[in-house]
């Protein structure tokens, strides 16, 4: 017989509510063991078990008038749907005389709520009832079954801590097998077959069947089950579904079927429904999308259930956006399923290949398409002329292969040919969704050596041409400029204001980003750490009201820059969890959270990851002439051969005569510690070279300066963080934190005030501190104090 493997925490939680006289709710998916649980936990005591069924339970068991309290167990509660056998459960509740435990499927039903809470039930939760890493082993162990620690954890993965889950690969690795996803899907079949015979078929069939029309989709809002359902009531019927059972996730307002409950239903439709009925489902969900503009979502529905036509529809209409909100990366493999006939067949097709191969840097094909394009425009006349016109003046200036060269003379030419003909240019994003004009769709490096005069100029026609993604551009662009050089923060902060407010008058959001993440730099650059995390805390709420879920990641990504800074590192390595793979694939337009990235690398000391980031984007800036991204990576570069003890100065001094040459300021300094020591060791060198300007330079060290006093651990090694300290510092800190003078310090620690100078004086040697101020922010950030 199988060894019966105690869920600690369910058992914990059984005895603290026995002692107490709390009734219980324990609820879990099947295959938790709540009924075993029970069994063994009142195996030497009396109990009175009622099951429940769909038509109710005998509740008549339970004594009415016993002086000794009696334990009632009442299982599968969440089948009940008699409003009368459901008041006489609470009821039972209410009874001093009685020690009553529930089991139920889901995680509360919603007619046991208010007796829960005002009876102070105790909850037993699927997370209690799942087995633990020690837990399998035991099992296994018991079962003649030795797994090493890395399958251990991939049943744990896999398997969701499931006892059934367990019992199955147990049996099943008995038998022969090996561990692994093979078996992982056998199991998952077994245990599906076992809830579309067992659970699926308790279900009342109305809740039955949406959920097996609904399983076609991976997750669905409220509104889109409105539609695949045709309820108009769905409230009320996802209540009912989630007092059933523990079948759903809810998060953000999107739901989720749990994926061996998904698979079971998805295979019930298979059987039930016809072919024409699931692609009517398809569709339907797919309009739901598409409607949103979530095309991606579209067009993996479509794919899965075989509509072409509507794959190519939606591609085409894909195509007349710009590719930061048309999604052209994530849609790319479906582009590229299309055959030459059918991109020659659109010239948006065409237009949106020849941006597609430009964007993953196969520019001999995009060229191609390019020339299709102007091949196609020399050969029709009239309206098909003018819009093939428009897309080769988009592409001519927004292609990534090309580069910036000559791109303003280009901007002029065009938007007088436009002009002229009366045609319009196609949506053309300048930041890419990235939190930057200078480093965004392009690198406007070159613009920032005669900012003013371009503004002054150029300003109006670049704005016009770029229609909404041209409100509030010069301003916000003057103000990424100055920041740059280290310009008057008083100059930057109202130049942003004034392109925020242009934006918001019928601009793009897009726009609004960049301006905000100057503004959060420059805050930075002041100190003003806290500023910057509520000035993007409330940028963020707008990007929700407005739904733009585009920009999610590069906010992610500038929260954890702000940590870094902070020296947060717990929520460094939570965002370290969703930061893209750049080893599963490399996609250029992730580059700011690439960056991200190998700054979180370099804080974490793992330089050798950080370096083959740095290499990969180093092949991407130099194909597409990303001037300023080469600086950054330059200085990356650098920073991580000081760090490792390598020869250092060369990549590092290269990449000042650069920054130099634009009278870049911050893109040196931000880096702040590790960079200020490496100014400071060659300016020996740098003093004497004829590209690198004495005062530009002294500057550049000053602000480095500034920097490493204000974030004295941003990227410092573990190691360089660690500082010994004694309990009397300790002591001492917590007083000066207090904002106690040294006298007040003395007195209330009984210390000699020469004494406790000389102390102060070697603590700030300790903490590399220049005066209190920082002494207690260094100490706090390590969490001394």
């Amino acid at each position: 017989m199988s060894a019966y493997i105690r869920p600690a925490a369910a058992f914990k939680k059984l005895e603290t509510a026995r002692t107490t006289g709390q009734n219980v709710y324990i609820y879990g998916a099947t295959g938790y063991g709540k009924t075993e649980l029970i069994r063994q936990f009142l195996k030497n005591s009396k109990y009175i078990y009622i099951p429940c069924e769909r038509i109710g339970c005998d509740l008549s068991q339970v004594p009415e008038n016993n002086k000794r309290i009696a334990t009632i167990v009442i299982d599968n509660i969440n089948i009940i749907e008699s409003e009368e056998q459901r008041q006489k459960i609470k009821e039972l509740c209410s009874r001093s005389n009685l020690w009553v435990l529930l089991i139920g499927r889901s995680r509360m039903p919603g007619w046991l709520y208010d007796t829960f809470v005002s009876c102070h039930m105790l909850l037993i939760t699927e997370d209690d009832l799942a087995m633990s890493l020690e837990g399998i082993d035991s099992y296994m162990r018991s079962e003649g079954i030795i797994l090493t620690e890395e399958e251990l954890k991939f049943q744990r993965k896999y398997g969701e801590g499931n006892p059934l889950g367990v019992i199955f690969t147990a049996q099943q690795l008995q038998a022969g097998k090996k561990i692994g996803k093979e078996l992982f899907r056998e199991d998952s079949i077994l245990f599906q077959t076992r809830l579309e015979k067992g659970i699926i078929t308790e279900l009342d069939s109305e809740l039955s069947d949406f959920l097996m029309k609904i399983s076609i989709l991976e997750d669905f809002t409220e509104a889109l089950a409105a539609i695949i359902s045709g309820n108009s009531a769905i409230n009320s019927l996802i209540v009912r579904i989630l007092d059933s059972g523990n079948y759903l996730d809810y998060k953000d307002g999107i739901y989720t079927i749990r994926f061996q409950m998904r698979e079971a239903l998805r295979r019930k439709a298979k059987n039930e429904l016809s072919e024409k009925d699931i692609s009517h489902l398809a569709l339907l969900a797919g309009g739901y999308y598409e409607s949103r503009n979530e095309d991606d979502k579209a067009l993996k529905l479509y794919a899965e259930y075989g509509e072409t036509e509507r794959i190519r529809d939606l591609l085409i209409k894909n195509s007349r956006k710009n590719p930061e909100s048309g999604y052209f990366i994530e849609m790319r493999k479906y582009y590229l399923m299309l055959s030459d006939e059918d991109i020659r067949s659109n010239i948006y097709l065409m237009s949106a290949m020849s941006m597609l191969c430009s964007m993953l840097m196969d520019f001999e094909k995009s060229e191609y398409w390019y020339n299709e394009l102007k091949k196609y425009k020399n050969t029709v006349k009239g309206s098909k002329q003018r819009e093939a016109i428009s897309l080769l003046a988009y592409l001519d200036v927004a292609l990534p292969g090309r580069g910036s060269v000559n791109i303003l003379q280009l901007i002029k030419d065009y938007y007088i040919l436009l002009s002229e003909k009366s045609l319009s240019v196609p949506e053309f994003s300048v930041t890419s969704n990235l939190p930057s004009l200078m480093n965004g769709g392009k690198d406007f490096c070159e613009w920032s050596k005669h900012d003013r005069e371009i503004a002054a100029t150029a300003g109006n026609i670049v704005c016009a041409f770029l229609g909404k993604y041209g409100k509030g551009l010069v301003n916000a662009a003057l103000a990424e400029s100055f920041y740059e050089k280290g310009g008057d923060p008083y100059e930057i902060i109202s130049l942003i204001s004034k392109a925020r407010l242009e934006a918001e008058s019928g601009g793009k959001t897009e726009l609004r980003f960049a301006a905000t993440a100057t503004l959060i730099r420059q805050y930075i650059s002041n100190g003003d750490i806290v500023g910057a995390k509520e000035l993007l805390c409330s940028f963020e709420k707008v990007v929700r009201e407005e739904g733009l879920h585009k920009l999610f990641p590069n906010i992610e990504a500038m929260k954890c820059r702000l940590a870094l800074y902070s020296n947060d590192m717990d929520m460094v390595k939570e965002w370290m969890k969703v930061a893209p793979d750049e080893n599963s694939e490399f996609v250029a337009l992730e580059r700011y959270r690439y960056l991200t990235k190998v700054r979180c690398y370099i804080a974490f000391e793992q330089y050798d990851k950080a370096y083959a980031l740095i290499e990969a984007l180093k092949y991407y800036s130099e194909k597409f002439d990303r001037k300023y991204l080469i600086m950054e990576l330059g200085v990356l570069t650098a920073m991580i051969m000081y760090k490792r003890g390598f020869e250092w100065e060369k990549e590092f001094i290269l990449t000042l005569e650069k920054a130099c040459e634009y009278r870049f300021v911050p893109i040196i300094a931000k880096e702040g510690a590790t960079v200020y020591e490496m100014l400071k060791e060659c300016s020996d060198k740098c003093s004497t070279n004829k590209k690198i300007n004495k005062e530009w330079f002294k500057r550049i060290t000053e602000e480095a300066g500034k920097i490493t006093r204000l974030y004295p651990l941003y990227l410092k090694s573990s190691a360089e963080k660690q500082v010994m300290l004694q309990p009397m510092d300790e002591k001492i800190l917590t007083c000066l934190a207090d904002g106690l003078s040294i006298g007040d310090t003395a007195e209330r620690l009984g210390i000699n005030y020469e004494t406790l100078r000389s102390r102060i004086k070697e603590l700030y040697r300790k903490l590399g501190a220049k005066n209190k101020t920082e002494a207690v922010m260094i100490a706090s950030s390590l969490k001394l104090i």
